[in-house]
């Protein structure tokens, strides 16, 4: 024989206390009321007709049936009866009946007010349950408004544990790891599945005070269904983002196999072809040669260093993995970088700056805005006439640093504005498009934009903004 454990035990002591208070409320003080209005009736039992009194005891039974069910309604009725019989029908105080008539009057009376508390406690439950499911439809309710707003597996295991916790008898709710054979529960201890067709985010563990009936278990059941299809929600929307992910990349190993067959291939050519002619022909080419050679392997080299540079940045944007470094900077400082870089490469004052005399510091990584200016700028020196110089101006606008790049040259066509910017897009130069793809992705991961206008007179503008302030976490654009 199993003995009990000492839980079982406090349960079911617990269960039968509950009960006791219930049959002792319902049956017994809820019926002294009916004893005393029973006590005032008989002192006036001559005033008032058999009549009078058997509508006054139906009233009383239906007011019970109304307050307290069908069981104590009976028990009225029955009690009602039998005080009937004792007190107001002759003989008093015997349960014997002279007149046979009155024999029916005592049955009929049973058999309404049996009938009207039975009516009454039908309404009162018919009025409990529709609370109850107006109540359950609001918890469900509450429920799904606040999984659609959640967009983690954590953020969905709190929303349901902070909704279980407001079911009545609820003491204790868990989350536990997916297995095929959650633990066995008990009368009190619930384990359910939380499972699709194709996998399973875990077991939700519910513990209740007392043995609940059907209906909890049933909202229990609604609510790990919800969350459950909340987690599929989730999942469903992380493996689209990845497959997204596989395609882009896929896409950038494409155009990524597309540059090194032909632009990478190019300066390595020049490169070897330069330094086997010097290797083979040293001894017989003029020193002018010579140093020609070596400027256009050293060019060449310089160009490919760019292009694998560039290569790295535009992975690095694609993955999402380029980190920030910020600080409180000057943009009109990083202007002037650019501009001294240019005219080291150029010997020749092609910039213009113009920056008004109240700029604010703004709060940006000093190193990747510096390479996105610069590769705007070396953009718009490419197409720059020889008698114009490209103007850089900054300014203020709603909240934020603006900067922008002027180039007088030509104008660039409709069907290319859409594409410009795009990684490895070729223009009708012929130039590997990487540096306006990295100098927008550098602006964006700081919360910027960057788009084009068009120059008064000819030409292309190229703008961009950042926050005067810095953003945490993802950017809203």
């Amino acid at each position: 024989m199993v003995r009990p454990t000492l839980i079982q035990v406090e349960q079911r002591a617990q269960v039968t206390a509950r009960f006791m208070r219930k049959v002792s409320h319902k049956y017994i003080f809820d019926n002294l009321s009916e004893w005393r209005d029973r006590a005032l009736l008989w002192l006036i039992r001559d005033e008032f007709t058999l009549a009078n009194f058997s509508l006054i005891y139906s009233l009383v039974v239906l007011i019970i049936a109304m307050r307290q069910g069908i069981w104590p309604s009976l028990f009225a009725a029955l009690l009602s009866f039998l005080c009937f019989n004792f007190f107001l029908v002759r003989p008093f105080y015997t349960f014997l009946v002279a007149d046979p008539r009155e024999l029916l009057d005592l049955v009929v009376f049973f058999i309404a007010a049996s009938l009207s508390g039975r009516l009454a406690s039908f309404a009162r439950e018919q009025a409990e349950n529709a609370r109850r499911r107006a109540d359950e439809q609001n918890l469900l309710y509450e429920l799904t408004s606040a999984l659609n707003q959640t967009g983690s597996p954590d953020g969905v295991f709190i929303v349901l544990k902070e909704v279980l916790h407001r079911l009545p008898l609820v003491t204790e709710v868990g989350i536990l790891p997916w297995s095929e054979t959650p633990p066995e529960g008990n009368a009190t201890r619930f384990y359910l599945l939380m499972r699709t067709e194709d996998h399973g985010y875990g077991i939700l563990h519910i513990t209740f005070a007392l043995p609940p009936n059907d209906v909890p278990t049933a909202v229990v059941n609604a609510c790990a269904i919800q969350a459950t299809l909340a987690l599929q929600r989730i999942d469903l929307t992380e493996r689209a983002q990845q497959s997204r992910n596989f395609e882009e990349a896929d896409r950038l190993k494409t155009a990524l196999l597309r540059a090194v067959s032909h632009d990478l291939r190019t300066p390595l050519t020049i490169i070897k072809t330069s330094i086997s002619n010097l290797l083979n022909l040293y001894r017989t080419l003029p020193d002018a040669d010579r140093e020609d050679m070596l400027k256009t392997i050293e060019a060449e080299a310089d160009q490919l260093n760019r292009m694998v540079g560039n290569l790295l940045d535009i992975s690095r944007l694609e993955a999402g993995a380029m980190t920030l470094d910020r600080s409180l900077n000057s943009l009109e400082e990083v202007a002037g970088d650019v501009a001294a870089r240019a005219w080291q490469l150029n010997h020749r004052e092609r910039i213009k700056m113009i920056f008004p005399a109240q700029m604010p510091l703004v709060a940006f990584d000093y190193g990747l805005i510096m390479q996105a200016l610069g590769n705007l700028v070396e953009n718009a020196l490419r197409y720059e006439l020889e008698s114009t110089q490209v103007e850089i101006e900054g300014s203020l606008c709603d909240g934020e640093a603006r900067v922008a790049i002027r180039n007088h040259g030509p104008d660039i066509l409709p069907e290319e504005r859409q594409l410009i910017m795009e990684p490895f897009f070729r223009g009708k130069g012929g130039n590997l498009g990487l540096g306006l793809a990295i100098a927008k992705g550098i602006i964006e991961t700081h919360c910027g934009a960057l788009w084009l206008e068009d120059t008064p007179g000819g030409g292309a503008t190229f703008v961009f903004s950042l926050p005067l302030t810095a953003l945490e976490g993802d950017c809203a654009r």
